[in-house]
């Protein structure tokens, strides 16, 4: 947007020849919001173009707050496929962009596009019918368009409140645009500047303290117990969705436990022994297993309790998980001398509170965020000052100022 002023009065320029203004008071009011520019003086009799301040960007996507995963799916980008989408040479795609797609979101950010530019590229590389596009596909522009990206790369936007792993995601993304030469020195300030304010809100409050899933819990609870460092004999029983996160999640981040895998399905459990390098037995084995085992995670999925006391008497295991539902740990367990036992709702617990803690920390992270944000802003508006195109100033007929 433009807003031309014209303006009689006697004016003066600089050495440079840029004009000085008698009207301190109201150019400095004007300066709040908008950058100011003039020509050199012809007479006068003067125009003064400004400019409305906002930031150029668009944003176009998807993502988990409107959308199911399979909706999703049909928005997901490859690596390979978005980079022939950068080494396109047709100029029907943004010259300043980048793509970032996950599994909970496929979002484009782009500068000097429009909105039809941006869904033309969805529509073109993406298997989403044109109603899919029609009803899922949200689109930011200006201020509204970059506080998203800030509020994303700080991992308010996370499906997971305070979820940084969004982060790597986002630089991987940025730096293949950036690779591909298709992004500008202002879209990387503006980038770098989001990073910046996440770092700051990562390191200034507690947004991503706690646990936030019931197979991470596990792991927490282990490191209180056990220690970070020590290494222990566990055994996993269970190889379903939940069993299977916890045991990425063990090799992740205690990898120094000696691990071995139980489950029904014996050539599942030889598959995962040898993905993520543990051991494995016949479920036939279990007592063996548990005689041998200081840790106890079960995340079976019968019908009734599988583990009792009397299948772990003599052992020396010292924590019991049990990640089923229902329950497929005995309750008779907790009469076993030095072990602790969590079930399900006590996982839950944990996580619930650590969630709320996080929600509890919103208003600190946004006022970080604002104060990044502004900080932006005024980096653009100098910027506009000294690097946008003037107008050229033109005679105009003189009248007076009301």
């Amino acid at each position: 947007m433009v807003f031309r002023i014209k303006i009689q009065a006697p004016l003066k320029t600089n050495c440079h020849g840029f004009v000085i203004f008698c009207f301190s008071d109201f150019i400095h009011a004007l300066r709040k919001s908008c950058p100011i520019y003039l020509r050199k003086e012809k007479g006068n009799t003067k125009e003064i173009f400004m400019t409305d301040g906002n930031i150029s960007l668009i944003v176009a996507g998807v993502s988990f707050r409107k959308t199911t995963l399979e909706i999703r799916n049909k928005f997901a980008l490859t690596s390979e496929h978005i980079k022939r989408i950068y080494a396109d040479g047709s100029g029907k795609y943004p010259k300043d962009f980048f793509i970032l797609s996950t599994c909970n979101r496929t979002e484009i950010y782009g500068r000097g596009a429009n909105a039809e530019m941006l869904i033309n590229l969805l529509a073109e590389n993406t298997i989403a019918t044109p109603e899919e596009i029609s009803e899922y596909v949200f689109i930011k522009t200006g201020d509204e368009a970059a506080k998203h990206l800030f509020r994303v790369a700080a991992g308010m936007d996370s499906q997971i409140l305070g979820d940084y792993e969004i982060i790597g995601q986002m630089k991987n993304a940025f730096n293949l645009a950036k690779t591909h030469g298709c992004i500008s020195g202002y879209m990387e300030k503006l980038f770098n500047s989001a990073l910046q304010s996440s770092r700051q809100v990562k390191s200034r409050t507690a947004l991503s303290d706690g646990t936030t899933s019931v197979s991470y819990a596990v792991i927490q609870l282990l490191k209180e117990a056990i220690g970070a460092e020590a290494s222990m004999n566990v055994c996993l029983m269970g190889l379903g969705k939940i069993g299977t996160l916890t045991l990425k999640n063990l090799k992740h981040y205690l990898p120094q436990h000696q691990v071995t895998v139980l489950n029904r399905n014996e050539s599942k459990a030889e598959l995962a022994a040898g993905e993520f390098d543990v051991n494995f037995a016949p479920f036939e084995n279990q007592q063996d297993v548990f005689q041998n085992a200081d840790v106890l995670i079960v995340a079976t999925g019968a019908e009734q309790a599988i583990v009792s006391k009397k299948d772990l008497a003599g052992s020396k295991l010292k924590l019991i998980f049990d990640l089923s539902v229902p329950s497929n740990v005995h309750p008779d367990v907790k009469e076993i001398e030095g072990l602790q036992h969590y079930n399900i709702d006590e996982l839950s617990a944990i996580v619930n509170q650590a969630i709320e803690a996080r929600r509890s920390e919103i208003p600190v992270a946004e006022a970080i965020i604002d104060e990044h944000f502004a900080e932006f802003r005024q980096w653009e508006q100098r910027r506009a000052w000294y690097t946008q195109p003037v107008a050229e100033v033109r005679d105009v007929p003189a009248y007076k100022v009301a």
